[in-house]
């Protein structure tokens, strides 16, 4: 330590000589088997590396950018930006590591390497020296077959000078020469001390003698040379003739070390070979050779001696300044990191993995350091990218070496595997060239090919998929090798083994080979049967692999990404129209897991079912009968697992079967009617040759049992589906499930904590005891009201009607509910089985064209408000008289059949009139055949048909009961002819009675509810009146400004480069056009001022913006607040955004900048989930997903999913969707809109339900209002009429006809249709 310390106080204080720093590279390196020098040269790298940051990069490590936002985010602090003085901040572009690319204009002089002092200036400052003699080495080259890994392999001696091979750029090489050094204190901007030379004289064999010492560098720049075999020959004679040495080089530790950041810019791009100089090793910003790179004539001045000397440098690069200085710093940290030799040469294999353990913790430090650089600390605009970087792919050719040591060495090996992931899985800011891809790719490829199970643990978690991300020119040749490899990982026993990294890894290729046509496997592997090389071949192995991981991956967390991995895949297939004979097996998988014990694995499986539901269509070209088999499979898992979640104490249990009933809506919904209509056909049903029931009755069925009891029905035979119903060739109800480890962990509370949520938990627990059957009577009101509706011509962001009672009340002049309803007389409310409230109101009909509306008759509008929502319902009468005259000559009167439009139905627009001599009978019920098939009988046989003949009759029978009945009519007409003049047989001639318009406010209100039952005496329980009060309006009201679906609102940000701070974020008026495509595929472009759907907060008047991306469905609502969307004009407007924004829980970052999103930017207490998107080179998308730690897992994407962009879109929104719902379920005593609705209308029950005898509940319906004012003279419908109502007056017999909407198709035979808003009509 004394040694050490005082040697670096040195060096800042008096020039150290090279022999010296030869000497001192001897003594540290002779002596790296004692682990006391290894832990102090660890100690002191430590020093060095924060000396190196505060004064070369201008961070403090002890008190990061970082971790000073962190910390103080409620105390805002605008400190001053870590700025380096100008003149020293060009010093240390020179001397130690310019990031990114570099001018494509200059070309990289040759640099030499001192064998010990690793950069150190000469005696006689022999930078100058030094640079003259670089004219006169000579270029050769010696082939030579080198380590695997390609690195430079040198023979040591007192000095060496080493030449870069032309095309290894990215191969760390030997540390900085003398003169380099020196030139690390001047304005050159370069650490090269030679002349340039062109690029075809560095591409020989290079060969050096100096005192006898030959350096051998070997070049690897096609794929053709990395013979596997060859490379691991030569490696194991390598390592058989490892030395110990009194005098290691540093120049092999840095020949190990020395990398394309640590040295100077120009040489990235002149280096590389012409053919290999292509797109994509260019950096992606245009602007970044500027801010990096020389000018020509800084350029033109490495060659001028006489302008290398300068004084303003530190003693230690040939200056007179003392102290820490950032050339100093660079030279020093440089120096003493290769004091040790190269450290593969170090004997022992315990003291070799320390050394590559600690390179790890340093190479932590120095990315650190870069995640540190051009922070924005005040969070109000983004700084330049910094002009010098960390070095962080320094240590690679040390790594690729340590790859290929032997297996005594395995615990470096592992260290250096691990820091290859690490170095490589980072976003670049200086793309690796092809040559340094060459030796990393080998290096890889022996990894994931080896036999020790160890490395392929190592390598798969430390190389997550965001590799595949970064898009590397020929990183497709390994996603072979990580298939096999993870397939390895997830085939192992070990309990250390990464298997959720492994299966993140698989999910993250399902997109690849429908992208890559093909996809090579290296070269096989004994623990594959056969070599793939097809894209076909490679696809059918990998999903081979997810499906047995689906169905027998015993950890939790893989479990989900298999089950989500599947999801996506059938999402591609489906997509990309390949009709994938696998997608069956996929679908089996997801429909068996379903009823998996472990309720967060099921649950997983049902979100993916739900995404389905937007690809039925496609689903359905796969396959015709593939979507209504997944309705089967929902009704019969639901119907499998309600008897125990009934009885259950654990909540999950029954919150899944609600998952279960709302992904059964869904389907419902989005399936057409005629598919629910179809029969089911079950092989027990076969067998006992009874009725097939359509789909649509087995989903009331299971509804039904929810509702009541899993009991009810159990002694009928076949009552619901089974799961043994589902069996078929093509899906295997019972496949096996392998257990998962459940990793749900205990919750323990205080005792403080235990008070305190005793009140909460038991309200959970009463709540969870009608959870199901409350969210089935919700599924079934939607679906007797929306089946076959949804969407009305309203458009989907309207679901439940807008009509009130006010709405056509000619009784009624004001525009809103108020009391003034209550005292109309043609309006009555019910309370229906303490759960509906129901409006009875009778509403002018619309008159005939051209013709007077009086006379004609009323409609009826029942307005029904339950759980699910508020509907609205007219309701005519179908049969009845025309305008109350009597037809001409004495004749039959001419009737009505239907008095309302027939727009919808063809075959009944002509017969509306019913001509004389017809049968009105046969003509209404041929009307109602047509109108609502629902009415008709099993046989499909229209109503006025005869039916067929019963079973078992014969053509005989048949024909001897006709007979019979002929004989029994002739006889009758025998006796009627034998007696026509007896006068019993005569009776009175009586005139045709005449119709009488009935005129009561309420009397078709009555016959509607005498029709329907509700009069009668065994109603009296379940059907009771509503006290007409102040209060009761008020709740009214308030219940029908609830919502009727479950609603979103989710966040959209849009990162373009180079943007580190909220205010360059929010500012952003548009995206790309790949983020514009991708928003627009999120919903549907609505404008805020005319939109009727869900808000989210959002304004009309424009001060949120013009519009807004909206998705609905007939259960669920999304608005997307997103940023380019809304005006950034001002700072009151970036207020308003930011609060938009940031108050929702999940956030889509479309990032295009080349770091990595930080949540911390948009600075927010919410953003709960974070959902970033990384465009990709090939047109693909990374999926990042960051969440709270308590937050739950969701799909169907996953944190390290790439998709393609047909999937975006639905992806991003389902996932969105569910996080939300993730998000949400962590909320105590959290109500779904179904829940709150049922106390909103239990309290209006409970409170405002009128308990009154029969007689009293029969005059309130006949007369709903008996103190309205009635005078005037009309006729009255009957006699019973005539004694109990009052004549109407002639003001409310000519009331105004107000207009009302009607939906497109008929309910009942009373014939209802659903209204939506008396603000729509014209739309109709």
């Amino acid at each position: 330590m004394t040694l050490m310390v005082a040697w670096i106080r040195a060096n800042l204080c008096v020039y150290i000589s090279r022999e010296l720093w030869d000497d001192f590279l001897g003594v540290l390196s002779s002596l790296t088997e004692w682990e006391e020098l290894i832990n102090e040269w660890a100690n002191i790298m430590d020093s060095l590396t924060a000396v190196l940051a505060r004064t070369v990069y201008g961070v403090e490590m002890t008190n990061l950018p970082l971790d000073k936002l962190s910390e103080q985010k409620e105390k805002k602090q605008r400190g001053k930006g870590c700025v380096l003085d100008p003149q020293k901040g060009t010093t240390v572009g020179r001397s130690f590591s310019l990031s990114w690319r570099s001018h494509p204009d200059v070309t990289e002089p040759m640099r030499f390497r001192s064998a010990t002092t690793s950069g150190a200036p000469g005696v006689e400052k022999a930078r100058n020296i030094v640079r003259q003699k670089a004219t006169e080495v000579e270029e050769c080259q010696q082939s030579e077959n080198a380590s695997a890994a390609g690195s430079v392999y040198l023979t040591v001696g007192q000095q060496q000078q080493v030449l870069r091979s032309s095309s290894t750029s990215d191969i760390p090489e030997p540390l900085c020469s003398d003169s380099s050094q020196g030139q690390k204190a001047e304005n050159t901007q370069n650490l090269s001390s030679s002349e340039p030379q062109p690029i075809q004289e560095n591409k020989g064999h290079v060969k050096r003698e100096h005192e006898g010492i030959t350096i051998l560098v070997r070049r690897s720049s096609s794929p053709a040379e990395l013979d596997l075999k060859d490379d691991l020959q030569q490696t194991q004679g390598k390592c058989r003739e490892r030395q110990k040495s009194e005098s290691t080089n540093s120049d092999t530790a840095l020949g190990c070390i020395n990398e394309a950041e640590l040295s100077m810019g120009p040489w990235q791009t002149c280096e590389e070979d012409p053919e290999l100089n292509t797109p994509t090793d260019v950096v992606a910003d245009a602007d970044a050779r500027h801010w990096l790179q020389l000018s020509p004539t800084d350029a033109s001045n490495l060659t001028d001696s006489s302008e290398c000397l300068a004084d303003d440098c530190s003693i230690i690069a040939g200056g007179s300044l003392t102290g820490w200085h950032p050339d100093s710093a660079a030279v020093l940290w440089r120096r003493v990191l290769g004091i040790l030799g190269d450290v593969n040469n170090i004997q022992s294999p315990k003291i070799h993995a320390r050394v590559f353990c600690y390179l790890y913790e340093l190479w932590y430090k120095l990315a650190k350091i870069r995640d540190n650089l051009a922070i924005s600390l005040d969070n109000q605009s983004s700084p330049s990218p910094p002009v010098l970087i960390p070095p962080l792919r320094m240590f690679a050719s040390w790594l690729f070496k340590a790859a290929t040591l032997p297996n005594e060495y395995k615990e470096g090996k592992l260290q250096a595997y691990r820091l290859i992931c690490a170095m490589m899985t980072r976003r670049q800011d200086v793309l690796p060239n092809s040559d340094f891809l060459v030796h990393f790719y080998l290096v890889m490829h022996l990894g994931l090919t080896s036999e020790d199970q160890d490395i392929l643990n190592t390598i798969i978690r430390h190389c997550p998929p965001r590799f595949f991300s970064l898009g590397f020119p020929g990183f497709s040749m390994l996603v072979g090798d990580f298939i096999t490899a993870a397939a390895r990982v997830l085939s192992t026993d070990m309990l250390t083994a990464p298997r959720s990294e492994a299966v993140t890894v698989l999910g993250s290729l399902v997109c690849f080979p429908n992208t890559y046509q093909e996809i090579p496997l290296l070269q096989s592997v004994p623990e594959v049967n056969e070599a793939i090389t097809g894209t076909e071949d490679v696809k059918h192995y990998l999903i081979n692999i997810l499906l047995k991981n689906a169905t027998e991956e015993p950890n939790e967390y893989a479990r989900c990404i298999a089950v989500c991995s599947l999801g996506v895949w059938i999402c591609e297939e489906l997509a990309q129209c390949t009709s994938h004979p696998q997608v069956k097996e996929a679908i089996n998988v997801i429909g068996v897991t379903l009823k998996f014990p472990n309720k967060i694995v099921a649950q997983v499986a049902c979100d993916v079912l739900q995404l389905l539901v937007s690809y039925w269509e496609k689903l359905q070209m796969f396959e015709t009968s593939l979507p209504r088999k997944m309705a089967e499979i929902l009704v019969a898992t639901i119907a499998f697992l309600l008897p125990s979640a009934e009885y259950s104490s654990v909540e999950t249990d029954k919150k899944f079967i609600v998952s279960l009933l709302l992904c059964l809506l869904d389907w419902c919904m989005a399936l057409p009617v005629s598919v629910l209509l179809h029969p089911v056909s079950t092989a027990v049903l076969e067998e006992q040759h009874s009725a097939r029931a359509p789909l649509l009755d087995y989903i009331y069925r299971v509804l039904h049992c929810c509702v009541c009891g899993s009991s009810t029905y159990t002694q009928q035979s076949h009552y619901t589906l089974t799961l043994a119903d589902l069996s078929s060739t093509d899906y295997d109800p019972f496949l096996p499930l392998a257990n998962v480890k459940s990793s749900e962990p205990v919750q323990y509370h205080s005792s403080a904590e235990l008070g305190n949520l005793l009140t909460v938990e038991e309200e959970k627990k009463r709540r969870s005891l009608e959870l199901i059957p409350l969210t089935a009577r919700m599924v079934m009101a939607h679906l007797v009201n929306h089946l076959g509706h949804y969407p009305l011509s309203g458009g989907p962001a309207i679901l439940h009607s807008l009509v009130s009672e006010n709405h056509d009340n000619a009784h009624v002049e004001g525009s809103e509910l108020s009391s003034e309803v209550f005292r109309s007389p043609n309006l009555q409310l019910f309370v229906f089985n303490d759960s509906t409230l129901i409006s009875y109101l009778q509403t002018p009909t619309e008159g005939l064209a051209g013709g007077s509306p009086v006379g004609c008759l009323s409609d009826v509008r029942v307005i029904v408000r339950d759980i699910s929502g508020k509907y609205s319902w007219d309701g005519k009468v179908l049969y009845g008289p025309l305008e109350g005259c009597l037809a001409p000559n004495g004749r039959n009167p001419s009737f009505l059949v239907s008095s309302w439009h027939h727009d919808t139905f063809g075959p009944q627009k002509d017969s509306s009139q019913v001509e004389e001599g017809d049968d009105v009978l046969d003509k209404l019920l041929e009307n109602i055949g047509h109108t609502s098939p629902e009415c008709l009988l099993p046989s499909q046989l229209n109503l006025n048909e005869p039916s067929l003949p019963p079973c078992g009759m014969n053509y005989d029978q048949e024909k001897e009961i006709i007979e019979v009945i002929l004989r029994q009519n002739a006889q009758e007409d025998e006796y009627i002819q034998s007696h026509n003049f007896d006068s019993a047989m005569k009776v009175t001639s009586q005139g045709q009675p005449s119709p009488v318009e009935p005129q009561g406010p309420f009397y078709f209100c009555r016959l509607l509810l005498d029709d329907l039952g509700m009069n009668s005496w065994d109603r009296r329980k379940n059907f009771h009146l509503l006290k007409k009060n102040s209060k009761l309006l008020r709740e009214l009201k308030n219940l029908d400004s609830r919502q009727c679906r479950e609603t979103h609102k989710i966040a959209v940000f849009y990162i373009a480069e180079g943007q580190e701070d909220k205010c360059s974020i929010l500012s952003n008026e548009r995206g790309s056009q790949a983020y514009e495509d991708f928003v627009a595929g999120l919903g549907w472009e609505v404008d805020l001022s005319t939109h009727c759907g869900f808000m989210g907060g959002l304004q009309r008047n424009g001060s949120t913006g013009q519009t807004a991306p909206y998705y609905a469905t007939s259960t669920v609502e999304v608005i997307f607040h997103v940023s380019t969307r809304m005006p950034s004009d001002s700072d009151d407007s970036l207020t308003k955004k930011l609060r938009h924004l940031g108050n929702d829980e999940v956030h889509i970052v479309w990032s295009e900048h080349s770091r990595d999103y930080r949540r911390g930017i948009i600075p927010t207490a919410f953003g709960d989930v974070s959902i970033i998107i990384y465009p990709m080179k090939n047109h693909m998308f990374f999926i990042a997903i960051t969440k709270k730690p308590e937050v739950p897992f969701f799909g169907p994407l996953f944190d390290g999913a790439i998709v393609s962009g047909k999937l975006l879109p639905s992806l991003v929104c389902a996932t969105c969707i569910n996080a939300s719902r993730a998000v949400k379920c962590l909320i105590p005593l959290y109500q779904s809109f179904y829940e709150e609705r049922a106390l909103y209308l239990e309290a209006i029950i409970q409170n405002h339900r009128e308990v009154m005898t029969f007689e009293d509940f029969a005059a309130q319906v006949f007369s709903p209002s008996p103190s309205y004012s009635l005078s005037g003279t009309g006729a009255l419908a009957s006699s019973l009429s005539a004694d109990l109502e009052e004549p109407l007056s002639e003001e409310e017999t000519e009331h105004p006809l107000l207009l009302l909407p009607q939906a497109t198709k008929p309910r009942i035979s009373r014939k209802f249709h659903c209204c939506t808003s008396a603000l729509s009509r014209s739309s109709h």
